[in-house]
């Protein structure tokens, strides 16, 4: 219980945070040009720094095992939220970027400083598992599906500037090597930046959605109640079915986060894709703040229920 009301409380800051990036698009004290340079400075340095700094940890056989965990959570999720979107689509009829919207979800920006502020910075380690596995799927079957053709980028894969950070960080893991103070201390700080970044460029991205056309979509509802509340109560019963969270003594902890990654708002790099190829970026658009503005009450409440029960 108590978990899941310090989970309201810091999505109620995170929105705060985002109220705050909107005003300051509004009222012109921004431009768009500045949530670019924030969305690079997130994307290029806070992150890997928190990812990197995460790593930082005595190397035992129960974190690893964690991580070994957490990794086959996650793995288990795609592919049940891949089979799912295709049975539900046999009903629904999904488009392919609704597709996407489904499977994919907002579990870098969001997550990371999510976990920081309710668990702690060592945490993010196993944020890192679902990030891995979800980054790979993203450069294969999400941008096949926006492209609508079979694509793999095997060097945006491994390019991948989070992807990176996780292997550095894992090496230095495993070698148990550990950064000098200076420097543990920079990363400390500038991964800190993630979340208020991360939240004022959401805020500055949705000034410029019409919220009229978000909430008259009753088609976005749809897509928003299986994203938000169906899929993860999916997730959620199987571990409690499978009863994965007694495997290790922080299976609970561990599972909850990957469960977080699950649950959150549709991933921001459906609407990037969506735009980039010319395939329906309004609905994207519509999809992903929908999901956003409604996490603040669904994820909690997951969690709640996760908690109550395991």
């Amino acid at each position: 219980m108590d978990m899941a009301l310090s989970l309201a409380s810091q999505i109620g800051a995170m929105f705060i945070m985002i109220a705050v990036g909107f005003i300051m698009i509004k009222k012109e004290i921004c431009t768009l040009k500045d949530c670019n340079l924030f969305s690079m400075i997130v994307l290029y340095v806070c992150g890997p720094c928190a990812i990197i700094k995460s790593f930082q940890l005595e190397l035992t056989q129960d974190k690893v095992n964690g991580f070994l965990l957490a990794v086959a959570a996650s793995i288990g999720i795609h592919v049940l939220y891949i089979v799912m979107t295709e049975l539900l689509s046999k009903v629904f009829h999904f488009c392919n970027v609704e597709k996407a919207s489904l499977i994919y979800s907002n579990a870098g920006n969001l997550i990371i400083p999510l976990v920081t502020l309710t668990m702690s910075e060592k945490m993010v380690f196993y944020c890192s598992a679902y990030m891995m596995v979800q980054i790979a799927l993203v450069w294969t079957h999400c941008l096949s599906l926006i492209k609508n053709e079979k694509s793999f980028v095997f060097k945006k894969i491994i390019g991948n500037i989070n992807i990176l950070a996780i292997i550095l960080g894992m090496s230095l893991f495993l070698l148990n090597i550990k950064l000098p103070v200076p420097i543990s201390s920079a990363m400390s700080s500038m991964g800190a930046m993630m979340g208020p970044l991360s939240m004022f460029v959401v805020g500055m991205l949705l000034s410029k959605v019409s919220w009229k056309d978000v909430f008259a979509n009753i088609r976005a509802y749809l897509i928003v109640l299986i994203r938000l509340i169906i899929l993860p109560l999916m997730v959620l019963a199987l571990f409690l079915v499978l009863r994965l969270h007694t495997l290790l003594p922080q299976g609970k902890d561990i599972l909850m986060i990957v469960l977080l990654a699950a649950a959150a708002p549709s991933a921001s790099t459906v609407t990037q894709f969506a735009q980039l190829y010319h395939n329906k970026p309004f609905e994207a658009s519509i999809i992903n703040a929908l999901s956003i503005l409604l996490c603040i009450l669904t994820m909690p409440t997951i969690i709640l229920v996760y908690l109550y029960f395991a």
